[in-house]
Order: structure tokens, then sequence, then C-alpha cells
């Protein structure tokens, strides 16, 4: 169940569809080496289906689930950028980069969000979506894949406007 929970969180993998990127995002704005000492410490990762909990421990080069004793480290398929308040997870997935969004509230808690919609199908989303900015799709292995490619003003523009949805919200432990 763990393990479950560790996935579903970071990575969202179990969505059928999901909009993606060409490149680490914001595009242009400068890669961090280190996780800043802000986001570094201990969160509480509750699965608020079953009630069950685990800790997510972040140190200054990546993150690890204490139950799964596996993590990742930054490097060239874990991005990590900051602009405009906002941390940004770019995950190589080749050949297109998820994204996870996250944003620290003054008790230091985060909040992790990713660009879904609920309540609506991919189709919908995606024409929502296409009204805010230019969507092109690539087939690659007989999969279709959804990118765009926005600008740092127009990325955080779609967080703004709620295409960013708070998938999780982690309490820092003291």
């Amino acid at each position: 169940m763990r393990k479950l929970v560790f996935a579903s969180v970071f990575f969202a993998l179990f969505s059928c569809k999901e909009i993606t990127f060409k490149e680490p995002q914001p595009r242009g704005k400068k890669i961090l080496k280190e996780i800043p000492e802000a986001l570094v410490g201990s969160y509480l990762l509750k699965d608020e289906k079953d009630g069950a909990t685990d800790t997510l421990i972040v140190n200054s080069k990546g993150y690890l689930v204490a139950s799964d004793k596996k993590g990742s480290n930054l490097g060239d398929s874990l991005v990590l950028k900051k602009f405009k308040g906002y941390y940004f997870i770019s995950i190589n997935e080749n050949p297109e980069w998820l994204l996870r969004v996250i944003k620290q509230d003054s008790n230091g808690d985060i909040v992790y969000m990713t660009m879904e919609e609920e309540g609506i199908s991919f189709k919908e989303f995606l024409g929502r979506v296409s009204k805010e900015i230019k969507v092109d799709s690539i087939e690659i292995n007989g999969e279709k894949l959804y990118q765009i490619d926005p600008s740092p003003k127009q990325l955080v523009r779609l967080i703004e406007k709620g295409y960013f949805k708070k998938s999780l919200e982690m309490k820092k432990l003291k």
C-alpha cells in the first residue's frame, strides 16, 4: 500500500493521459543543484482513502519514502527549478517531461500539485487547456502524447487559473 501511495503521489503514472512538456519547466530558468534548505526535512504522507501514513524524507540531494527505502536524487531525469514562489519538479519520461508543482506554506507544509481537472474527461480538459495555450500532439509507438511549451509567465498563469490542482498536502514534521 505504501508503495502505491509513493507512486501515485510523486509520479501519478496511474493516470491514463497527462499533458506533458518538451523540456524541464519553467523553460529557461536555472536548474537548482540542491534542494533548498526550506524544503529539507520530513513530511507526513497520508492516504486520504484508507488512512495509511508514511514519511517523505527530503535532503539536499533528493528524497525518499521511509517505508520504501528507495528515492530519487536530482539529476538528468529529476530536475528542480524555482520561479515566482513555486518549486517545479520535472520528471523525464522520454520523450516527455512530467511536471509537478510545489508551493510551500509559511509553516513549512507543502502543497503538491498536478495538472489535472476533476470531474471531467481528459478530452474536455484538453479542450480547456487548448483555449489557454497551444497543445501539440505526437504519436510515438502507437501512443498519442499531448505536450505544451509555455513561457514561464504562461505556466504561472495556468497555475493561477487552477489548471494545476492540489494532489496532496504534506505536513512538515518537527
